[in-house]
This record gives structure tokens, C-alpha cells and sequence, in this order.
């Protein structure tokens, strides 16, 4: 569906590469914009990459965002002066905004990589989570951790519960044994979509992450799929994840599910299809941590 597939493009944080190749592919056709069409298809690229950008709600640091601002504004207003200017200074801008921008995309790409999971001995898998991974109560849907045991032969415990945020997700990280040496979080969509300020937000991710992070267990965090304007939640995801050492799941992953036909009943809960779904794109994360040599 075209819809769908929109949706996953920008709440997945891929937009932000289609926009800044616009943006870069703008900065090239200045270079032969000599005649109005070009001009005009430069101009477009650049309304088009600005705004899928910022649909994409890419959480780059915002330092990061002040340089290409700064540099974009200036090479946007050294071409409506480019007759006033050397070409040497048109130029460097030119050359300066490809090179920002690239350097943003090569920045951002690392957080699209599927992280590489150590080799555990013994593994046993704790999941912290809400309503994906606990369920609605609905008793025809297994939750997909149960089908992930069930179909790999590992050892799940679950810890989720319906409608929980990272303020209750600190009490049920209070249940994780010490044998439990993975364990994946799959939380917080509930408190970005029911407006938790940023900041509350980042104090419960902080404590939640203090109780699960522990020396000998790898902790994985799924990163959360963003809506426009919403860049500050995956920022301190991200900010969070560095200092305590997290290994982040890209966002597309939990999109790739929730946005497949049949996986959902009402977007966000998952069906039996969508438990299996789940399942599965898990199982292809984790699974190098339960491989033997």
C-alpha cells in the first residue's frame, strides 16, 4: 500500500536520507542552473528535501541541526546573490552544504545498522515491555515472546504489562533475575502518544535503564518510531543508550511489523499474525546471541 509504505518512509527516519539527497542534488544543479527550468527543478529539490527532513524527525543533536540550518541558509542566500558574489565564495558554499550534509547522513546511518550481539554463554531472554509485548488479553493471541520460545527453544521471561510507560516499566525491571543475561526494552511509545513531557520521559528511561544495566547482561533498547516533531523522545533514547552502553534496534524493524498487513488490529496492537511477525524480526536480532560456535 502507498500509504504504508509513506508512513514506514518517514516515521522510520529513511526520509531524512531521501531529504538530504535532495538537498546535496540541489547543491550540484546550482552548478548548471543557469537557465530557468533548472533553476526551478533546483528549487523544488530544495522545498522537497527541507520538508521530508523535518518529517522525519531524524533525533541528530541539535548542534548537529544548527550547522546544516546555518550553512543551507547561507548557501540559499548566496544563490539568490550569486551575481554579487565571487565565484569562489559561491563555490565554497556549494561545496560547503554537500559536505554538511553528507557528513549528517554518514552520522545518522550508523543508527540504522542492525547492532552486533555478543555470543552469550547460557543465554536466558527478559522482556520489559507494554501492551506489544503483553498483549490486550485477548486469549486467542500468544504473545509473540511465548512464540518465541516456543519456536527456537530459549528460555523468555516476560515482564509487561498493558498501557505501561518507563515509570512502570522501572517496577517490572525490578522482576528480572540475574540469570536473565539479554534482555530487550520495548517501551516508551506509550509516553510519547500520551504526552509525557520530554524531560519526565528521560528521568524514567534514566532510572529504568540504572535498575536493568547490569555488568555480564547485554541490554537491548528498540528505538521508538517517531512522528513529526517528536525528535526530542528518540534523542534521549539515543543520549541514554550511549552512556549506559544499550544496544539500539532501528526503528524500521518495529515498523516493518506494525505496518504489515494483517499484523495489527488497531495499528498498534498486534494479532496472532502480528505476535508471529514479531516474533520473527526479534528472533533475526537476537538470535546471534544464542548461537554456539
Amino acid at each position: 500500500m502507498p500509504s504504508a509504505w509513506l508512513i514506514h518512509h518517514v516515521a522510520s527516519g529513511q526520509a531524512f536520507f531521501t531529504g538530504a539527497a535532495c538537498l546535496i542534488a540541489a547543491a550540484w544543479l546550482s552548478t548548471r542552473a543557469k537557465r530557468t527550468p533548472l533553476r526551478a527543478t533546483r528549487n523544488a529539490l530544495v522545498g522537497s528535501g527541507t520538508i521530508l527532513v523535518v518529517a522525519s524527525a531524524t533525533p541528530l543533536p541539535v548542534w548537529t541541526y544548527v550547522i546544516l540550518f546555518v550553512w543551507t541558509a547561507s548557501w540559499a542566500v548566496g544563490e539568490w546573490h550569486v551575481g554579487k558574489l565571487s565565484a569562489r565564495t559561491v563555490g565554497a558554499l556549494r561545496l560547503g552544504v554537500a559536505a554538511v550534509w553528507l557528513a549528517a547522513v554518514m552520522l545518522e546511518a550508523t543508527y540504522h545498522v542492525i547492532p552486533a550481539l555478543p555470543r552469550l554463554d547460557r543465554p536466558m531472554l527478559g522482556v520489559v515491555g507494554d501492551s506489544l509485548t503483553a498483549g490486550t488479553g485477548d486469549a486467542h493471541v500468544v504473545g509473540w515472546p511465548t512464540i518465541l520460545g516456543r519456536e527456537h527453544g530459549i528460555d523468555v521471561r516476560t515482564h509487561a504489562r498493558a498501557g505501561a510507560g518507563v515509570a512502570e516499566a522501572i517496577g517490572l525491571a525490578r522482576e528480572i533475575t540475574p540469570a536473565e543475561n539479554l534482555v530487550l526494552l520495548e517501551i516508551g511509545g506509550n509516553d510519547m502518544l500520551g504526552g509525557t513531557p520530554v524531560a519526565r520521559f528521560e528521568e524514567g528511561l534514566d532510572r529504568l535503564l540504572a535498575e536493568v544495566v547490569r555488568p555480564g547482561r547485554v541490554v537491548v533498547m528498540m528505538e521508538l518510531p517517531l512522528p513529526p516533531t517528536f525528535n526530542a523522545f528518540g534523542r534521549s533514547q539515543r543520549r541514554l543508550a550511549r552512556r549506559y552502553g544499550v544496544h539500539l534496534i532501528p526503528k524500521r524493524v518495529l515498523l516493518g511489523v506494525l505496518l504489515r498487513q494483517g499484523t495489527t488490529s488497531d495499528s498498534v496492537h498486534l494479532t496472532e499474525a502480528g505476535a508471529n511477525a514479531m516474533a520473527d524480526a526479534v528472533w533475526r536480532m537476537l538470535g546471534p546471541a544464542f548461537t554456539s560456535d
